[in-house]
């Protein structure tokens, strides 16, 4: 009896062990949810290191795009380098022309948020609207856990942040650089400018010597809104455009192109082809523009670049959002696609081959960008020493194109124009823009 009762024992307890193991043959285990909700392998959670891990579902992310020429190919071989470690995600590049055509899908598309793309490149003044209307992902607890995200030149991250969230990654981001001839400013025993006041100096000199203006604006908004900052006084619908330093904004370059020292790009549209053919010593331009100043100068003097003189630069170029509507799988695969792209290896590579500011710290002070042969690699830590971004509120991209419209208006005409009126008419027009 007591034998028959010990097996007894025995079998209930491997009965008990069997129910507590694994699936039955034929049943698959029970799986955990591949949403990156429950077990994130990147992103909000961990923030991603560009490795695959082997279990995770295909995903496919719509990025849309307006890269050209050797902008797209750097951006394509970046792109097929991610998918080559990371074989799960598919990205998806959507050239969508250029920017006006990407902004203008944007906009259309946002009336029908399931249309979206998973991320797209955009000028943060873009997404206000669709960051109001909570179409844009909220990207601060990311980039709060993404290592080294301090890296990211200061500058760049402010741009990111609209109240007080942070709603995109910088990427392709410019700002701007003195260009000057460096055969001509030698030749004349001339330093180059440092100062607004250097600047109108150097350039009457220059204007006595050769008969030339001694320099020009690439971009009049960014002439005026960077004056203004300059002057400590934000761009916005407080700042009054008929105040003595507007005013004085406006007067500084008057004067110059009235007494022939300054210019404008005028029909020619960018200073670097006036630059090139000599018909202006300098200008102050994106420092993206590398390579139509080579192009323009081969053969004929040696170009270089130094940072503006103007005491505090703008900021420019796309950053890229994700929308809302992604499934939580593409947002994960969006979250290690941007640590790719704005890694220091990654961003060394893309300023080399776009002419682009990388935008991290260590990768513009990396050997292999410093030693590229950029004319703005060596100047980059003094040029982007202070950046500023015009703030992203309702109306501001209007009326930072309002600005620029302003001053060719005063500045085409100098003889006949009438600053008090202009600033006037000016400040009715923003008042329909800021409202």
């Amino acid at each position: 009896m007591k034998i028959k009762k010990i097996l007894a024992l025995m079998l209930a307890f491997v009965l008990v062990l069997a129910a507590c193991g694994g699936p039955k043959e034929g049943e698959k285990p029970e799986e955990t949810p591949s949403t990156g909700e429950e077990t994130p392998t990147t992103g909000e959670e961990t923030p991603s290191t560009g490795e695959e891990t082997p279990t995770e579902e295909p995903v496919t992310i719509v990025f849309w795009h307006a890269m050209n020429g050797a902008q797209e190919e750097a951006l394509t071989a970046m792109t097929k380098s991610f998918m080559e470690a990371n074989k799960n995600i598919t990205v998806d590049l959507q050239n969508q022309t250029g920017y006006a055509e990407l902004q203008q899908k944007v906009t259309a598309t946002s009336t029908s948020p399931s249309d979206l793309p998973t991320m797209t490149q955009a000028y943060p003044d873009w997404m206000f609207n669709p960051i109001q209307d909570g179409l844009v992902h909220d990207l601060t607890k990311f980039t709060s856990e993404l290592e080294g995200y301090d890296d990211i030149l200061e500058g760049f991250r402010k741009g990111t942040t609209i109240d007080g969230k942070v709603y995109s990654m910088p990427f392709n981001k410019s700002t701007e650089v003195l260009w000057y001839n460096a055969d001509m400013l030698e030749e004349l025993k001339l330093e180059v400018p440092t100062t607004y006041e250097e600047l109108a100096e150097v350039s009457k000199k220059i204007h006595e010597a050769k008969g030339i203006p001694g320099v020009g604006f690439d971009s009049l908004s960014n002439y005026y809104t960077t004056y203004i900052n300059a002057k400590g006084q934000t761009y916005d619908s407080n700042f009054d455009v008929t105040s003595d330093v507007s005013k004085e904004a406006v007067n500084y370059y008057l004067t110059g192109v009235k007494e022939g020292y300054f210019r404008i790009a005028g029909t020619e549209k960018y200073m670097s082809g006036p630059f090139g053919n000599q018909q202006a010593a300098m200008y102050i331009g994106s420092n993206a523009g590398e390579s139509y100043v080579l192009e323009g100068a081969a053969g004929k003097f040696t170009p270089k670049a130094a940072p503006s003189p103007t005491g505090v630069t703008i900021q420019q170029g796309t950053d890229v959002f994700v929308f809302e509507s992604a499934s939580d799988a593409q947002k994960q695969a969006a979250y290690k696609y941007l640590t790719y792209i704005t890694s220091a290896e990654s961003q060394a590579q893309w300023g080399i081959k776009t002419g682009y500011i990388p935008v991290r710290t260590s990768a513009i002070n990396s050997a292999e960008y410093q030693g590229s042969g950029s004319l703005i690699a060596p100047i980059l830590s003094d040029a982007t020493k202070n950046l500023y971004s015009n703030p992203v509120v309702r109306g501001a991209n209007d009326a930072y194109r309002e600005a620029g419209t302003v001053m060719e208006g005063i500045l085409a005409d100098p003889t006949a124009a009438d600053v008090d009126a202009a600033l006037t008419t000016f400040q009715n027009t923003l008042k329909g823009i800021w409202e």
